[in-house]
């Protein structure tokens, strides 16, 4: 068969296309290299899911390369020998079965940082071809089909809306959250709602959160998590236009003489198969997207498919910042508030997203420490000097870690 549109990959980039383009009677195929879990696959098991390999790609057959700076010299080694499969989503959805789900909009200026802020030297900072007004009606419709629960509290660079309020409203929140509220207001700063995309009410064949208290990082199993899978390809298959094959690993994209894309080749069960399509459309990530368009070289595409721009595989973006905690008591808050589990934090500061007119700034997230075993026992596992603890030392670092006594972390 030969379908309309072949998608490579599932996840938050695949998922969009899936569901409009089906909706809109086109045949689509979605290439997905892992497994289709649902709702009732999902556990809360922090074993799995952070301690072990269960969905993600085995070093032997995908690694990547990890560059580090060693006596002045680049150095670079692959995650197979470093041992490192921090690849994690390798199923129907992506690593959008697995986000905190926070949805913060960009604002105007996010879109030209360039003509703001100015050139930055040794960067190839760049305006968007785009403006904030053109992409606002499709923040709005991302919000009301992913589900995104929330409350607009102004603040002082507060983005325009088409709708004055999110679909859904907020998620319940933890104790802690009114106390965050009270310092903020004392000095004169606003705190923001995090949106999330999480259900707060059901809708359709989602159910609303349970407040598990294993969020990010885990599968969610009530479908209240907006992640591509459930907000857009399960629905997208009632339409009857959209087939999801698992399994399947591309390899390869074929083009024909005229340079036009014409199959995926992807190894399936041990086997190479193509799969035909008259559109392709790449969305696995920037790194496995990348990988697949330099894997696809052609006398005609030298330098790897779409690449006519030399810019495949360059301007990776990433979110840098830091970690600030404290440690709350019962001078605070009482025990019993403060030891309420599931609850979100949900609260955002974004009086300083933007420090000076030359300088772009960013937000600080609140959250409070995870009450799950093995993430709370790690760090706890150290002796004072910060060496691994062992033995008898270890299993009291480990014990006090969970001990009902121990303070949480905010």
């Amino acid at each position: 068969m030969k379908y309309d549109v072949c998608i490579v990959g599932s996840g938050a980039g695949a998922g969009p296309v899936a569901y409009e383009l089906s909706r809109a009677g086109k045949k689509v195929v979605v290439l997905e290299k892992g497994a289709f879990y649902h709702e009732k696959d999902f556990s809360k098991d922090e074993i799995a899911f952070c301690r072990r390999s269960i969905v993600t790609p085995h070093l032997s057959e995908e690694y990547h390369m990890i560059e580090d700076l060693e006596e002045g010299k680049w150095v670079a080694r692959s995650t197979r020998e470093l041992g490192r499969d921090f690849w994690n989503g390798n199923i129907v959805g992506g690593s959008s079965n697995f986000m905190s789900g926070f949805f913060h909009r960009l604002h105007p200026k996010d879109f030209r940082l360039k003509s703001t802020f100015g050139p930055i030297d040794g960067a190839n900072v760049a305006d968007w071809p785009i403006r904030y007004e053109d992409l606002e009606p499709y923040y709005a419709k991302v919000e009301r089909i992913v589900g995104v629960s929330g409350k607009v509290v102004p603040w002082k660079y507060q983005e325009p809306r088409s709708t004055p309020e999110f679909p859904y409203p907020p998620t319940a929140e933890q104790p802690v959250s009114a106390l965050i509220d009270k310092a903020c207001a004392a000095l004169g700063i606003a705190s923001v709602k995090t949106p999330r995309a999480i259900m707060s009410v059901p809708q359709g064949e989602r159910s609303a959160c349970y407040y598990s208290n294993y969020c990010g990082s885990y599968g969610c199993s009530s479908g209240a998590k907006g992640s591509s899978r459930a907000a857009l390809l399960q629905p997208s298959l009632k339409s009857g236009n959209l087939t999801i094959k698992t399994g399947h690993h591309v390899t390869h994209l074929l083009t024909d003489a005229k340079g036009h894309v014409r199959a995926a080749k992807c190894q399936y069960e041990g086997k190479e198969v193509e799969i035909e399509a008259t559109l392709f459309v790449v969305a696995a990530q920037a790194m496995e997207t990348s990988r697949l368009l330099f894997n696809s070289r052609s006398r005609r595409f030298p330098d790897g498919l779409a690449n006519n721009s030399g810019q495949v595989g360059k301007n990776m973006l990433f979110s840098g910042g830091g970690v600030v905690s404290g440690d709350l008591d019962e001078k605070n808050l009482p025990k019993k508030a403060l030891f309420t589990e599931g609850l979100f934090v949900n609260r955002t500061i974004k009086d300083w997203y933007f420090l000076d007119e030359k300088t772009k700034g960013g937000y600080q997230r609140s959250a409070l420490g995870a009450c799950q075993p093995d993430s709370q026992s790690q760090p706890q596992q150290m002796d004072p000097e910060r060496h691994a603890a062992m033995g008898d030392q270890a299993a009291g670092e480990a014990a006090g870690a969970l001990h009902p006594k121990a303070q949480p972390s905010v």
